[in-house]
């Protein structure tokens, strides 16, 4: 196995997920906690997700997080802390682009209570937060095209459609960055 992992191309994803795949019994089915190789292994398997993260195969890298979740949270070093909030912040990646936002929001705040000083966690969290929201956004986009078109039609002369529909308008523009500011 580590005899063609020189020739590994570790900036190409498909490289990586090759490689992976074709040593994958021999790197999940090792004894996890108990040699030196742990390291090297957990950082194929980030390699690999990262890789399959790159791709856009998020279901199989999901089932894959979910299948070594549990042989890697049991691993009791320090040392490889690092590596595996990688594949945690991975999956709440995941996690968000799936629309899964309230469990991608928990495993960023808790992977945040882990490493409160991590720029990228406390962001991706927010980001989930506001995104739970994002329906009051399109309602606002709905309601104003409705006040608009009633505007046009039934009533040209007058304010009062228009005026709501307009601030319709910048409220959904402005909700966003709402959001963001009041979420965190």
């Amino acid at each position: 196995m580590t005899s063609n992992i020189d020739s590994i191309n570790w900036e190409n994803p498909d490289s990586v997920i090759s490689y992976f795949e074709e040593n994958q019994i021999q790197i999940i089915n090792h004894t996890w906690g108990s040699s030196s190789q742990d390291f090297d292994n957990l950082k194929l398997c980030v390699h690999y997700v990262n890789a399959l993260y790159q791709k856009a195969h998020y279901s199989k890298c999901l089932e894959f997080i979910e299948k070594t979740e549990p042989i890697i949270s049991r691993l009791d070093n320090h040392d490889l802390d690092d590596l595996k909030h990688q594949i945690l912040f991975v999956k709440g990646m995941i996690l968000n682009r799936i629309k899964k936002y309230k469990e991608a929001e928990a495993l960023f705040t808790h992977l945040e209570n882990q490493d409160p000083n991590h720029h990228y966690y406390s962001e991706w969290r927010i980001n989930s937060k506001s995104k739970r929201y994002s329906w009051l956004i399109t309602l606002c986009y709905i309601l104003f095209a409705i006040f608009y078109i009633a505007d046009v039609v039934f009533d040209p002369a007058g304010f009062s459609l228009i005026l709501t529909a307009c601030i319709l308008l910048i409220l959904a523009f402005a909700l966003p960055y709402i959001f963001k500011r009041f979420l965190k």
